[in-house]
Order: structure tokens, then C-alpha cells, then sequence
């Protein structure tokens, strides 16, 4: 691969083309529906990358392809180049969806194009933090043989851990991604909500709970997440639990239900390790219904 193009200059395509040019790996362009979003990205890379006018010109002068757009595009973006003039035999097209798999590119492969999905397990707030980010990521390879050959080593000469998926597995890893990255956020957030109740600020609340929020991270990642469990439910403190429960419903009632899952959770991680009495576990059941 001489070059990669990027249909697609949101976040993500923004900061994988930044973090491949950094590692001096040649970025031929962007294109965008939108050509101000391609100019924006491709500005921002700055060197001799491109904002490509029309899809043709960007698959013209792109070895290899990386569709970066949202999921529910992709397929008309295959068909939109399958029924172009440009030649894509022989070179390698892959989409950055988390959820959906490389048939969505049979178009192309059709056509002769070697088609995959590679994913990156990270999370990108923007192009320049999510180039950063992407120093760390580890990433999932989904799709036909040969593509999926030179995907793994071209991400393996890049420094990163990869796997292959079966692409009936791609929802399920998907979800794990998703409820790892935006329902922890979510879970910080209703936990900021909850401090904020006490008087303090949004700012302050989260300021409070960052060296809480990173130990826990830490120590799962050090020890698993149910050997990292600490807190009311994991001790068996019935009392506490219900004390949680009371000063919420007093506070709000509509906070009341999510605490009840979030315990419902953590008393499932924890019967796995460390709760053993069965009348403890009946009494926070019954709580937590």
C-alpha cells in the first residue's frame, strides 16, 4: 500500500488519517459529501493530502480505501463505487464500522476489490485527542481472506494488537465495545448527577470522583472487574444499600430505578467471586427489585 484514501472526514476518519501520517504512512485525501468536512480534514493533515471533488478522483489516486463514514452510508457508498468507472480490483477496501461486517462491501468485492472491516477499540471525541488515542488502540479484523491477511500485518507493522472476528460475532463484540466506552460514560454521568445533589457543581462533583473513577479503572484492568469490586454490595451491607435507596427516593424517585440495575449488576459480578451468603444475596435481591 503507497496510499490510503478516506471516504468519510468525521472524527474517526480525521483522526486515523492524522495518526497514519504521523507514522509517515501516505495519505492520499479525503472525500466528504460534504467537500467543506473533506477541506477541514484534509487541512488539518495539512502536507500534500487532498480534498477530492468527486469519489472517482479520491479512488483514482488511492491504493488502498478506508470508508470512515456512519454505518447506515456504507452500503450505498459500496454500490456508489461499484457502479463507478474507477478501478478498484485487487485493492483493499475496508469500512471502520464497530457493528456491521464487510458484506455490506459485496459490491465491491464483486468487483475484485479485497474487502474487510477494521475497527479500532478506542474512543475519539475529535480528529487531534483521537489521533492520540489511537496510539493505544487495539483493533478488530473482520472480512475476506486475503484482506484480512494484509490488514493484520499492515496493523502489526504499525505496533498495534489486533483479532480476527467471524463476522456473525461483530454485533456482539460491538455491544461489549459500546457498553465499555458510552455506558461508563453514562454511569460517571448519573454519578456526577448524584453528587451535584449535595451542593457542589458539575466542574467540582467531577473533580471529586476523578481519583475514585481512575483507581477503579486501574485496579480492574490490574485485577478483573470482580476481584476489583469494593463498596456496600460487595460486603453483604444490607443496611447501607437500603440507606442509598431512601435518601434517592426522597431526593427524586426517578433515580431510584437505575441505582436498583446498576446494584442488580454489581450483585451479579460479585456472586462470582466474593458474595457467599445466600441470605444476604436474598435480602439485596429483594432491595434492589
Amino acid at each position: 500500500m503507497k496510499s490510503i484514501g478516506f471516504i468519510g472526514a468525521g472524527r474517526l476518519g480525521t483522526a486515523f488519517g492524522l495518526y497514519l501520517m504521523r507514522r509517515e504512512i501516505q495519505v492520499a485525501g479525503y472525500y466528504s459529501r460534504t467537500y467543506a468536512h473533506a477541506k477541514d480534514a484534509a487541512d488539518l493533515l495539512g502536507g500534500e493530502v487532498q480534498a477530492f471533488c468527486t469519489l472517482e478522483e479520491l479512488l483514482e489516486r488511492s491504493d488502498w480505501v478506508a470508508i470512515a463514514a456512519n454505518d447506515g452510508a456504507i452500503a450505498q457508498i459500496a454500490e456508489t463505487i461499484a457502479g463507478s468507472e474507477a478501478h478498484i480490483k485487487g485493492k483493499v477496501v475496508f469500512h471502520m464500522s464497530g457493528a456491521a461486517t464487510s458484506a455490506l462491501l459485496a459490491p465491491l468485492a464483486n468487483k475484485g476489490a479485497l474487502v474487510a472491516s477494521l475497527h479500532p477499540l478506542q474512543s475519539f471525541a475529535d480528529g487531534i485527542s483521537g489521533a492520540r488515542a489511537m496510539e493505544e488502540a487495539v483493533f478488530g479484523v473482520e472480512g475476506d481472506n486475503e484482506a484480512v491477511v494484509c490488514l493484520s500485518k499492515w496493523v502489526k507493522n504499525l505496533g498495534h494488537t489486533y483479532f480476527v472476528l467471524d463476522a456473525e460475532y461483530k454485533p456482539l463484540y460491538h455491544a461489549a465495545a459500546s457498553v465499555a466506552s458510552n455506558s461508563l460514560a453514562g454511569v460517571i454521568g448519573y454519578a456526577v448527577e448524584l453528587m451535584m445533589k449535595t451542593g457542589m457543581d458539575e466542574e467540582k462533583s467531577l473533580s471529586a470522583l476523578s481519583p475514585l473513577i481512575k483507581t477503579t479503572v486501574c485496579n480492574v484492568l490490574d485485577k478483573g472487574a470482580a476481584r476489583a469490586l469494593t463498596g456496600p454490595v460487595v460486603r453483604g451491607d444490607v443496611g447501607t444499600v437500603a440507606m442509598h435507596l431512601q435518601a434517592l427516593d426522597k431526593m427524586n424517585p426517578e433515580l431510584v430505578s437505575f441505582y436498583k440495575e446498576l446494584g442488580k449488576l454489581t450483585l451479579a459480578t460479585a456472586k462470582r467471586e466474593q458474595l457467599r451468603d445466600g441470605n444476604v444475596i436474598c435480602q439485596l435481591n429483594k432491595l434492589l427489585e
